[in-house]
C-alpha cells in the first residue's frame, strides 16, 4: 500500500522541544535516508520554509505504517496528515464504469 504522508513541524510552536535538536535532526536525516534506500519511501521532499515536507511511503498495512512513523526520531515533534493512495488508472477505470452504469455517456 502507498500513502501520501504530509508533515509539519511542531518545534517552536509548543513547549515540547528536543533537548538536543542537532542530534534529533541528524538521526531523522539518517532515518529518512535508510528508508529511501530500503524502498520504504519512494520519495521524500521538504517544504521550502523548512517546517515540514511530503513523502510517498510504502507499507503492507496501516499498522505497519504506524510502526514505521513511530520509529522516526521526529515522531513526537511532527503533525502528520496521512492519505492512502490508489493507482490512478484503476481510479479512472472505476469512474468510467460507474458513469456507464448510471447512464452517463
Amino acid at each position: 500500500m502507498k500513502y501520501l504522508l504530509t508533515t509539519q513541524s511542531r518545534i517552536g510552536h509548543n513547549a515540547f522541544k528536543p533537548d538536543n535538536p542537532q542530534a534529533v535532526f541528524k538521526a531523522a536525516h539518517e532515518w529518512s535516508t535508510t528508508n529511501l534506500k530500503n524502498g520504504s519511501f519512494d520519495c521524500v521532499y521538504g517544504f521550502a520554509d523548512g517546517r515540514g515536507g511530503v513523502s510517498i511511503v510504502n507499507a503492507d498495512s496501516h499498522e505497519d505504517l504506524l510502526q514505521m512513523i513511530r520509529s522516526s526520531p521526529m515522531y513526537h515533534y511532527i503533525d502528520y496528515d496521512i492519505r492512502p493512495l490508489c493507482d490512478l488508472q484503476l481510479l479512472w477505470d472505476l469512474q468510467i464504469q460507474a458513469a456507464k452504469q448510471h447512464g452517463a455517456a
